[in-house]
């Protein structure tokens, strides 16, 4: 009973981390293309993904919790938990919610790194249009 309910656990964090990826994917490659260009956005794109993946199941599937469920070793005196429908239910639950709350981890520090890198790219943009004209100026004068 011990091992479906981690494949059962491990399927719930991988069916919840594809799709986020799924739902985020164009959003993240609009961003991606804004700030990197076409070059670099598809490979972030793929990494991305991949992060928002491990970051997922990762969080969801929480070996050390699972313990429990386990035999005690000998010496031990602690009691084997038995693995009931509500210990199902609130183990899966448990998985889902970990998993997002791990990729929404992940993401807000994805979105706050891209704001960033736009507010600069954007501030970079604004400082060379207003040095643009000035040059442009000096250069007339320089020939008359």
């Amino acid at each position: 009973m011990f091992y479906a309910l981690f494949t059962a656990i491990v399927a719930v964090a991988l069916a919840a981390s594809l799709a986020v990826v799924r739902f985020f994917d164009p959003a993240v490659y609009k961003i991606l293309l804004r700030t990197l260009g076409q070059d670099l956005a598809d490979a972030w794109r793929r990494y991305i993904s991949f992060a928002i993946l491990v970051a997922g199941i990762s969080g969801g599937v929480r070996p050390w919790n699972l313990e429990q469920y386990l035999p005690p070793s000998a010496g031990k005196g602690s009691t084997q938990l038995e693995i009931t429908g509500a210990r199902w239910l609130l183990e899966l639950w448990n998985a889902l919610t970990e998993t997002l709350r791990s990729i929404a981890l992940v993401m807000l520090l994805f979105f706050l790194c891209s704001m960033m890198a736009y507010v600069i790219a954007r501030s970079l943009e604004l400082r060379r249009s207003r040095e643009l004209p000035v040059d442009a100026g000096q250069q007339d004068a320089e020939q008359d």
